[in-house]
């Protein structure tokens, strides 16, 4: 089996003030986020981005990260896919000795930062019933309207203490 290629740029062709322009996939292999419950990647990390060689040895990398999704909502459970991105990724790198320099890492760090830690499936989702289970956006359960009582009725009864 191939390993997948890593994000890999040649400071050797930048010169100072230069733009460098990376456009790709990073394999979904390379991301290591395979134990994130509630979100899995569901396709490689697009990249688009720009290199540019600074002054004092400072590689400026802008540009825009997105990943496809399988998700499970966190409110009713159900499966969905999604894109997320990140669009104002930017970071900068002293880069002094250095002949390549791989920005997998980062690039997966920053979209990390992109990912829902509470994905929902839409913004009008009603969830679950808390009695019975049901997922609301299927249709009414049959539970009563308030669903019995709580089971913190029960603190109701006691008097605060003087």
């Amino acid at each position: 089996m191939e390993t997948p290629a890593r994000l890999i740029v040649d400071l050797g062709r930048l010169d100072e003030g230069r733009h460098e322009h990376l456009k790709g996939v990073l394999a979904r292999e390379l991301l290591e986020l395979e134990d994130l419950a509630q979100v899995r990647p569901a396709g490689g990390l697009e990249y688009d981005l720009a290199c540019e060689l600074l002054p004092e040895n400072e590689l400026l990398v802008r540009g825009t990260l997105s990943l496809p999704c399988a998700c499970i909502c966190g409110r009713c459970g159900g499966d969905f896919e999604a894109v997320f991105a990140e669009q104002d990724y930017c970071e900068a790198f002293n880069v002094a000795g250095l002949e390549r320099l791989d920005l997998t890492e980062s690039v997966r760090e920053g979209i990390i930062l992109a990912l829902p830690s509470y994905p929902i499936c839409k913004e009008a989702c009603l969830g679950l019933c808390p009695h019975c289970g049901k997922n609301l956006n299927e249709g009414p359960c049959a539970c009563a309207e308030g669903g019995g009582a709580s089971p913190f009725a029960a603190l109701d009864q006691f008097e605060p203490l003087a």
